[in-house]
């Protein structure tokens, strides 16, 4: 297997560190050519999404494999402001469903929420 240098001290950035694993993987790659262990779908997918979690500890935003169509996988990346956005959304359609259970139930809209376009 080829060297793969890694200087104490040294900090990398994430196009670096990708590299290196990119390096290890071929390395691996290579000597198990004639390894006949095989693994199942289950365990790769296992084995990418462990990857991308603990890549997602280190960097802003987040990375996900999104499946695209059965055993079609697709890696997405979203940005800390657009999942701050995603969940901003959710929590305003959450606090819209409880104020219309509450009006559906009392008659009232509560003045705390904000009456949908559109709504009765």
């Amino acid at each position: 297997m080829d060297n793969i240098r890694i200087l104490e001290g040294t900090s990398y950035t994430l196009s670096e560190a990708i590299d290196l694993v990119k390096q290890t993987l071929d390395g691996v790659s290579k000597e198990a050519a004639e390894n006949k262990l095989r693994y199942s779908s289950t365990d790769v997918y296992w084995l990418l999404h462990d990857m991308l979690r603990y890549i997602n500890q280190n960097v802003p935003g987040e990375y996900t494999l999104h499946q695209t169509k059965k055993g079609v996988y697709q890696v997405r990346y979203t940005t800390k402001d657009s999942a701050r956005q995603k969940s901003n959304r959710k929590l305003k359609a959450e606090v819209n469903r409880t104020a219309s259970y509450l009006e559906e139930l009392t008659g009232k809209r509560p003045a705390w929420s904000q009456k949908k376009e559109g709504a009765k």
